[in-house]
């Protein structure tokens, strides 16, 4: 009888950029939840590669590129343009510190909501 493959990783909840220690934990996955609704977005239209292509200005491996969630490959400021495109309202939102002395005390935070 074979012997049980042992594992060589954990369970994570929460943020898994913050798990690895990567830096701009927060930053990383938001821009990995955007990514996430528009790959959603583009397989709900249940139209071809290369037609969505062509309605977001880009290339056909560039769509796929965002369908199987290739992060490192977009901005923040790109995938917000393509919600944009894909018709969403994208709302972005900025609490300041509640005083002067907030200022520089603590980081915030960035989030998708």
């Amino acid at each position: 009888m074979a012997k049980a493959k042992e594992t060589d990783y954990e369970i994570t909840e929460g943020n898994i950029f913050a798990a690895l220690e990567l830096d701009n934990a927060d930053e990383l996955l938001a821009r990995a939840s955007l990514l996430d609704q528009v790959s959603t977005l583009i397989k709900k239209s249940e139209l071809s590669q290369q037609e969505v292509a062509k309605k977001l200005g880009i290339t056909q491996p560039k769509v796929s590129m965002l369908v199987t969630g290739r992060l490192s490959q977009f901005s923040t400021d790109t995938l917000l343009h393509y919600l944009s495109v894909l018709g969403c309202e994208v709302e972005i939102r900025v609490r300041k510190p509640r005083a002067k002395t907030g200022i520089f005390r603590r980081k915030g935070c960035i989030a998708v909501c």
